[in-house]
């Protein structure tokens, strides 16, 4: 478990009672494609709650971690379908996992590398770190067309909705999903906002390696 930190004790519960507060909203909102989503979720927080220490976390990547997974759910206000953002929600709700769990994974093996960044040993776990953090973004897309498989068109990770199409595009038939760029499409563009969010963690993690080795910081 999380050691004696109440931050990171503070950290959980209020993030549970974030996503209760999500789970009750979707139900104002009537829009409750993206509860299972959120329970899943849920669990996942409680994981890397109870499982604190033996990754090596700290409270800034756990709570950047937890902070990744609000884009998605916030979904039933309907952003996949109209973004408040200049580009598509989908690309920031990849972009955002990515770039947490790219950060989990070096924090996790930073204890195996070198002092020095340009070693043989450090260069290969920084490799390591990407293919990791890139394993989560194609898992999502696995569990996404699972979903699909099963449940057809609708809202929420396990099915075929607008965020999965073109921006501000419902879909309803195959036919529709080759029409608005969806299927493979949706899939690539997906796997290179995952590869964005990955780099940019590992360079962060780098620069702060950096810094903190130099002792800039001191």
């Amino acid at each position: 478990m999380a050691g004696r930190d109440i931050w990171v004790h503070i950290t959980t519960f209020l993030a549970i009672c974030l996503f209760l507060l999500l789970i009750l909203m979707s139900y104002v909102w009537q829009v409750t494609a993206y509860v299972p989503d959120m329970i899943v979720l849920i669990a996942v927080i409680l994981f890397f709650y109870f499982t604190y220490n033996q990754w090596n976390l700290n409270l800034p990547i756990y709570t950047i971690i937890i902070l990744s997974f609000i884009p998605h759910c916030v979904g039933f206000m309907g952003f996949y379908f109209r973004s408040p953002l200049p580009f598509a929600w989908d690309h920031f709700t990849h972009i955002l996992p990515c770039f947490a769990f790219a950060l989990f994974f070096f924090q996790f093996l930073c204890k195996f590398m070198d002092k020095k960044i340009l070693t043989t040993k450090t260069i290969f776990l920084i490799f390591v770190v990407i293919l990791a953090a890139s394993g989560i973004g194609v898992g999502i897309e696995l569990f996404e067309f699972s979903g699909f498989l099963i449940y057809g068109f609708g809202e929420g990770a396990l099915a075929f909705g607008a965020g999965d199409a073109c921006e501000g595009q419902l879909v309803s038939t195959i036919e529709e999903i080759d029409a608005y760029g969806g299927g493979w499409f949706n899939t690539m563009y997906d796997l290179i906002y995952n590869s964005i969010g990955v780099l940019a963690g590992v360079l962060l993690m780098i620069f702060l390696q950096v810094i903190r080795r130099f002792n800039i910081l001191n």
